[in-house]
Order: structure tokens, then C-alpha cells, then sequence
């Protein structure tokens, strides 16, 4: 039965939300509340996703009290004019273990809120220490498609050897291009996630996407507190509702959402290096 807004979906178990903020101001009141939610719909990892010194830290101290929690720490693009501050302590904290990639990293062009040349600078460092610590890479692009390609691809080239075969090199994070560029991605050894504005009226080119990629190529995200899916788009975005996506990814591919589920589970393991079974802290 399809979910009413706001009222929690039909659980599908066995589910990964691939990218999450669950550190985000947004849910300080009812965190516990927010994660009890998502494990009643089924989930069984959240991916929290850091976009600087701070958060990157509480990604790690989450997954080091809760299993089905897994780390990723980044300096992301709005961050990097504070790299030359961070820089020590962030590689420091990477070094340390504990992270499962490197995100979300990138470029944005269009709020520029670090100077382009910065947003270069720590992009280009933060791929170089993920060669060096063997991680993958997760990837914030926006108004930056060309750019961010031809530096993954040279990138992707140099990672191919350092990572065991069949694992991904890195992850398009709520992937906004079109099916050539995503193709494109595969190609060169990434996934591509999946967020929730997949169910907007309107957003042919990413269901396209959807629709047609390898299933075994796809992640499937939150970015929670944002783009919530439908039939909750307005509301405030949670892990729970990555059920909505897929099961919307399903109807586009005319397979079951457990098949979505499964395969996309199966994906985020390969890539981030966990096991598939449901545990408990």
C-alpha cells in the first residue's frame, strides 16, 4: 500500500540508506526517535556522511557505537577554503581508521561558497589521500559535470590498481546528470546513487537514470534532512524514507522492491565493505 505524507512506509527490509547526515542540526531534537523510524522501515546501515573536520568526527564516533552505522568523512567543496586550517587534523583522522570512503568531496559551481581554485585544491588532495589509504571516494558535483569527470577519470585510471576487483573506486552522490554521464561513471569503476528527487513529477532525466543503469551499479540515498521523496517532498527528509525511493526506482524498472532493495544492499557492501547482514549494536 503507498505511503500517506508523512506517515512511515511500508517496510522493506534488508535496506541501505548510502548517504545520510544524521549529525545535521535538524534532527537534535528526536534523533533517537528519527532511528527508530528507520530501523522499522527495514534499514539495516546508514551511511553518515561528513562534510568537514566536525561532522566527520561524529560520523566516526556514531558507527563506533552502533554497527549499522558506517563512516565517511570529507572536506566538502563549501568547506574547502578551510582546508589549510583542517588539514592536518582531518588526514590525522582519516589515518586513524574507522571510515569506510572519503565524502563527500567534489566541486560546486554553483553557490561557489569556497573559491573554485579552493575547491580544486581540496578536491585534488583528497583523491590523493584516498590512493594513500586505500578508500574510496564519494562525490559531490554540481554545475561542475565536465570538470568533476576528467578529474575522476584520470583519478579512477591511478585507483584501479588499488583497489581488489569488483569493488568500486567511488560513489556519484545524488546523481543529477543525465544517463550518458552516468554511463559514462560506470565505466570507469563508480556507482551511482539514487536520492529521492527520482519521484518529482517532472524528472525525466533522472528517472531515465533509474530506469536504465545497471541495477548492480546503483545505490539508492537520502541525503537526509534534505530532497525528500514523495509523497513526503516538504517535509523534512529521514532515513526511513529511502524505502520510497526505491520502491519508486522498482516501478521504473518494473521489478520487485525487494529486488531494488537486495541489489542496491549488495552494491553498498561491495563498495563501502560491509556485510550485508542485519546486525544490532
Amino acid at each position: 500500500m503507498p505511503s500517506r505524507r508523512g506517515e512511515p512506509p511500508e517496510p522493506l527490509p534488508g535496506i541501505t540508506d548510502s548517504h545520510a547526515h544524521t549529525w545535521s542540526r535538524e534532527f537534535t531534537e528526536d534523533r533517537g526517535a528519527v532511528l527508530d523510524r528507520a530501523w522499522a522501515a527495514g534499514l539495516t546501515r546508514i551511511v553518515d556522511v561528513g562534510v568537514d573536520l566536525r561532522t566527520s568526527l561524529l560520523c566516526h564516533e556514531y558507527a563506533a557505537v552502533d554497527r549499522r552505522f558506517v563512516a565517511v568523512g570529507g572536506i566538502h567543496p563549501h568547506e574547502a577554503k578551510h582546508l589549510g586550517r583542517d588539514r592536518a587534523s582531518f588526514q590525522a583522522l582519516i589515518e586513524g581508521g574507522g571510515f569506510a570512503a572519503i565524502g563527500e568531496i567534489g566541486l560546486d559551481f554553483h553557490y561557489t561558497l569556497s573559491p573554485p581554485e579552493e575547491q580544486r585544491a581540496a578536491f585534488a588532495w583528497q583523491l590523493d589521500l584516498a590512493l594513500a589509504t586505500g578508500l574510496p571516494v564519494m562525490i559531490h558535483a554540481r554545475e561542475a559535470d565536465e570538470e568533476c569527470f576528467n578529474t575522476l577519470q584520470n583519478w579512477a585510471h591511478r585507483a584501479s590498481s588499488a583497489f581488489e576487483a569488483g569493488r568500486p573506486v567511488g560513489m556519484m552522490h545524488c546523481f543529477s546528470g543525465n544517463l550518458e554521464l552516468a554511463q559514462r561513471y560506470v565505466d570507469i569503476g563508480f556507482v551511482i546513487s539514487v536520492p529521492g528527487t527520482v519521484t518529482f513529477k517532472g524528472n525525466e532525466r533522472g528517472q531515465a537514470v533509474a530506469r536504465s543503469i545497471p541495477l548492480a551499479s546503483m545505490l539508492v540515498e537520502t541525503d537526509c534532512p534534505y530532497l525528500t521523496p514523495a509523497p513526503h517532498r516538504g517535509l523534512r527528509n529521514e532515513p526511513a524514507y529511502v524505502v520510497e525511493t526505491a520502491r519508486f526506482v522498482a516501478a521504473l524498472r518494473d521489478v520487485s522492491p525487494e529486488a531494488v532493495a537486495q541489489a542496491t544492499s549488495a552494491t553498498a557492501a561491495r563498495f563501502f565493505g560491509f556485510e550485508r547482514a542485519a546486525e544490532t549494536a
